[in-house]
């Protein structure tokens, strides 16, 4: 039986499309698979996976390199699932003493905007080549690429057209996701929002565009629900200040981020979904994980008019895409929707149609499987 680790720098061990997707139909698949994670510490044998998690945030790229080494040499894997450069780098190292094939998950953006925060001027356009050449030695290295996306594949399809590859997109399980019946929205509409609480996520355009519609329609109650964390105290305050004033119509419910599986069910009840966030390159160019849980639920979504989404889905029928910023425009399409049902469901139903048909993992799993049993001893 081969044994196959997963080795996730960027990502937590619970992460919804390494454990409750690629872990869990690798174990289904004959495989001995392992979690190993670097951003927090757990250890646990769960449905057949196991996990060994230490944070070593705070520790120095050396000794972090060391510990994750040590780690592997007791697995001793037959193949690495790597989901960052540095993780490709790690398992360079051990491989140097072990007979190993290294495939490079590439879901994020490098460098990111994360990655270059902080840097001005010059230093920052340094800082950034330099780590784009980082990544395309870390695709030097890797022996084949799993792409979650099209236009993250680019640059590697370009440099490494030789090496094997696989797109494998972010379609959720449909066991976690149970979609209730489609409910009348002309006198209660439960709205969600779920991402970050930063300007550039865009809850601020979510409510302005709320509040518009709810000043149109006073008698119908506008339930926002929200799920992002709030651990400062200045994200406490900006909160309370983006739901200071609003009309009496709207409900605000706030929830913590949630585990996977409790997240599926709770966003089961909403009746229409918004991500708006603004349209830098890098949100322009990443596909919304997200995006595929919600048609999962049966329901309509108003998205910002994201270059991914549009190459995604040239025609989209479940919902719209919009300038984020234009809140009068979005507030008269939720508007349209209390006043038009028979759209509404139509939506709707193109929606759970489309996921059931097409964008579930059920979908991709065998690709994803025969994948891995091309590298396998």
């Amino acid at each position: 039986m081969n044994h196959i680790v997963i080795l996730n720098t960027a990502h937590h061990s619970f992460d919804d499309r390494v454990f409750y997707h690629q872990a869990k139909s690798l174990v289904d698949g004959g495989y001995r698979t392992t979690i190993v994670s670097t951003v927090e510490t757990v250890d646990a044998i769960k449905e057949n996976i196991n996990i060994y998690s230490s944070n070593l945030n705070s520790f120095s790229h050396k000794e972090k390199q060391q510990k994750i080494v040590e780690q592997l040499n007791e697995l001793t894997p037959d193949i690495i699932i790597c989901d960052t450069p540095n993780a490709v780098l790690y398992s360079c190292k051990y491989r140097k003493e072990h007979k190993t094939k290294i495939i490079y998950d590439v879901t994020e953006w490098y460098p990111s905007a994360y990655n270059l925060r902080n840097i001005k001027g010059i230093k920052k356009w340094i800082r950034g080549i330099s780590l784009i050449f980082f990544n395309l030695y870390a695709g030097l290295l890797s022996d084949g690429f799993i792409f979650g996306e099209y236009y993250k594949a680019k640059i590697f399809r370009f440099f490494y057209f030789w090496k094997p590859y696989l797109y494998l997109s972010y379609f959720p399980d449909l066991k976690y996701i149970n979609p209730s019946s489609v409910q009348d929205i002309r006198q209660t509409i439960r709205l969600f929002y779920g991402g970050s609480l930063q300007s550039s996520g865009g809850l601020s355009l979510v409510i302005q565009s709320i509040i518009k519609a709810a000043q149109r329609k006073p008698n119908v109650v506008f339930q926002l629900h929200i799920v992002c964390d709030l651990l400062k105290e200045n994200d406490i305050l900006y909160f309370e200040k983006l739901i200071d004033n609003i009309p009496s119509n709207i409900e605000i419910h706030h929830k913590q981020l949630f585990p996977f599986v409790d997240f599926c069910q709770y966003i089961t009840n909403m009746d229409l979904f918004f991500d708006l966030r603004t349209i830098s390159f890098e949100n322009n160019h990443s596909l919304p994980i997200k995006l595929f849980y919600y048609i999962a639920c049966g329901r309509p979504v108003i998205y910002s008019k994201l270059k991914s989404i549009k190459t995604f889905f040239p025609g989209i029928s479940f919902g719209y895409l919009v300038s984020p910023a234009d809140s009068n425009t979005i507030a008269n399409y939720i508007v349209s929707y209390i006043d038009n049902q028979d759209v509404y469901i139509e939506h709707c139903q193109n929606a759970l149609t489309l996921s059931k048909e097409k964008y579930n993992w059920a979908k991709i799993e065998t690709d994803f499987i025969d994948f891995i049993q091309r590298f396998s001893n």
